[in-house]
């Protein structure tokens, strides 16, 4: 017998000002609106404009001393509309300061006396660090100015500083890591990010409240780098950029190998163990150049193995390297997964070309990875999923933050949600590991909807647009930075379509490439591009403190499906129906079936004696509770 399974009713309708006709806007948001830098249709607003930098800098890596020695000349573009009468200064390694605030462990011997500011000039005009005037915050250092910079000019600013590396073992992005390697980032004094939505008393526009405490990233404008990296002698460097002087640090031998890399599609072994005991430079100071990118970060190594290759895309090839240690067991697959990053982000998720000339994957870091702009630090774990994941994620991070200039210190759940969802496509896509599942070999990449239950009922959830730099215990970032973030979109995904999300996607992309999107800017381009207001949806998964739940009675002939709570978020319904002849029905229904506020829906059922028994999918859709989702009939 055919047995009929009808939606019968959407009852119980909460007003629509709970549910979410409007979207929730942030003050700021509604002031960038009404002064015309945003808008609600997901574009910049006409009078949107953001600032930039041309950095040159030259630092030396003293390995005897254990320091870097930097200075800098920067010609800093004020193309807001606002007159600056202070400029803001970021000196990151003032992390390591004593007394400094911190929200991870800092060994006792990497405590030091912070950035040392030998020399800092502006306009000509030299600074003294002692003045009543001068504020600090954390690693922020704010300066007046002489005289207001207007709209459309410039500031010239000059500092040289020294700071000592930390060497001791511990989670950190930067520093030495083993048998002279050295991976160098947040290394110079960096101006901070003026934008339309700082509002904080005194420090309108600029980045000031949120300084870097350890566990946080990061937000910072589009700029040119000049940079001139002095190693000893036998060091090789690999950087954010473009090398400018390889004949005057290579020898021929490198060169030709090089060059073989950059126009195949095969692996080159740039560096062999073969290699190690031979001299292949010609000189220690490298010269690189990258415009219109958010940051700035170097690898060095002087008995690294290193792996070429390069990708087409958009009818120019992109170089593909890693440099890694002799003795990293997974390294030397990397080359062939970090190829296929590049290849599967630019033509399949999110199918948008990789935006950079090069991508590198550098051997440093204790545990996990970090992403700079065409470079990235990662650790050798030795769990060959993992190590897929992290290659890919954090080359993928170059569409977001970089591609698109995110806040990661507020909206981190935007650059890791994103990043994570192409993730989770990239490994079933290429190698069939599903994210969803317990994946064998892997406690990393454990079922990411397991993991959500797990912490949604637990003292560290709170709503996605709550700022990140107040998250401040490692279990809760792993949370609110991996897993919560790519939840709702993989559920919005698959209520709108892929190819449709895609689309959307793209074109957020395109709409923000080089520029600082908020959330707000992505939701709206959402409903935008897709015809179709979602403020319901992003209410609820992104400004409430929700969390999923539903649950199943029975009613004579009829299944009523409820979300349990006042908080409850909508979720796909899927239901499986078995009867006492061994036959099952399954009913799914999309997302939006909620989309108007009910708290329930009605399913009849005919035929109802011949049940046997209905369940709620747990493992595909979160929820909280399982008690209520199965019901047997005796």
């Amino acid at each position: 017998m055919k047995r009929l399974i009808i939606l019968l009713a959407i009852s119980c309708p909460i007003s629509l000002t709970a549910q979410g006709s409007e979207l929730c806007e942030t003050v700021n948001f509604q002031n960038a609106v009404k002064n015309g830098t945003r808008s609600r249709d997901g574009k910049p607003g006409p009078k949107y404009r953001q600032n930039r930098a041309d950095y040159n800098i030259t630092v030396r890596l003293d390995t005897a001393s254990k320091r870097i020695h930097g200075k800098e000349s920067i010609t800093y573009h004020n193309q807001c509309a606002d007159p600056l009468t202070n400029i803001v200064l970021r000196l990151y390694q003032d992390r390591y300061k004593k007394g400094a605030v911190r929200d991870t462990e800092v060994r006792p011997g990497n405590i030091h006396e912070g950035m040392h500011l030998d020399t800092i000039i502006i306009d000509e005009t030299g600074i003294s660090l002692e003045g009543y005037r001068i504020m600090t915050n954390g690693t922020n250092l704010s300066i007046p100015l002489k005289h207001p910079l207007p709209p459309n000019r410039t500031l010239d600013v000059y500092c040289e500083w020294s700071y000592e590396i930390p060497m001791e073992p511990e989670f950190r992005r930067t520093g030495y890591y083993r048998d002279k390697a050295w991976f160098i980032g947040y290394f110079y004094p960096q101006i901070a990010v003026y934008d339309d939505m700082e509002y904080a008393p005194s420090m309108k526009g600029w980045d000031y409240l949120l300084f870097h405490t350890g566990l946080q990233e990061f937000y910072n404008d589009f700029n040119n780098y000049e940079v001139c990296i002095e190693v000893p002698e036998g060091f090789y460097v690999w950087a954010t950029g473009n090398l400018t002087n390889e004949k005057q640090v290579y020898t021929s031998s490198i060169l030709e190998r090089l060059e073989k890399a950059r126009t195949t599609d095969e692996t080159v072994k740039i560096i062999s163990k073969d290699d190690l005991p031979k001299d292949l430079l010609a000189g220690n100071k490298w010269k690189f150049k990258a415009n219109g990118v958010p940051d700035f970060a170097f690898g060095t190594a002087n008995h690294y193995l290193w792996d070429g290759s390069s990708v087409m895309v958009d009818n120019r090839r992109v170089f593909v390297d890693v440099a890694y240690h002799p003795d990293a067991e997974f390294y030397p697959r990397v080359i062939d997964i970090a190829r296929k990053t590049v290849k599967y982000t630019s033509e399949e998720f999110p199918g948008i070309p990789y935006p950079y000339p090069s991508s590198t994957t550098f051997n440093g870091m204790w545990g996990g990875g970090m992403e700079f702009p065409m470079i990235a630090n990662n650790c050798d774990e030795g769990d060959t999923i993992f190590m897929i994941l992290m290659t890919f994620h954090e080359i993928c991070h170059n569409y977001h933050p970089f591609m698109t200039g995110i806040n990661e210190k507020r909206y981190h759940f935007m650059d890791e949600g994103l990043t994570q969802l192409a993730t989770i496509h990239f490994l079933w896509d290429q190698y069939k590991l599903d994210f969803y599942a317990n994946s064998k070999g892997s406690e990393r990449a454990n079922g990411i909807f397991k993991v959500y239950n797990h912490f949604c009922i637990s003292t560290q959830d709170n709503c996605s647009l709550y700022n990140a730099y107040a998250q401040n215990d490692d279990n809760n970032v792993y949370y609110q930075y991996v897993v919560k973030p790519v939840v709702p979109l993989m559920l919005f995904a698959e209520m709108v379509g892929e190819e449709k999300f895609l689309y959307a996607y793209q074109e957020f992309v395109r709409r923000w490439e080089g520029k600082h999107p908020t959330p707000f800017d992505l939701f709206y381009t959402m409903n935008d591009v897709l015809g179709e207001n979602f403020n319901w949806f992003w209410n609820a998964w992104y400004m409430d403190f929700g969390y999923p739940d539903m649950g199943i009675e029975l009613e004579g002939n009829h299944i009523i499906v409820k979300r349990i709570g006042a908080r409850a978020l909508p979720l796909p319904v899927s239901l499986t129906i078995e009867y006492n002849d061994g036959t099952s029905s399954t009913i799914s229904e999309p997302m939006d079936i909620w989309k108007n506020g009910a708290r329930r829906i009605t399913i009849e059922i005919e035929n109802p004696d011949g049940l046997k028994s209905v369940s709620l999918d747990v493992i595909n859709v979160p929820d909280i509770d399982h008690s209520n989702n199965y019901i047997g009939i005796n």
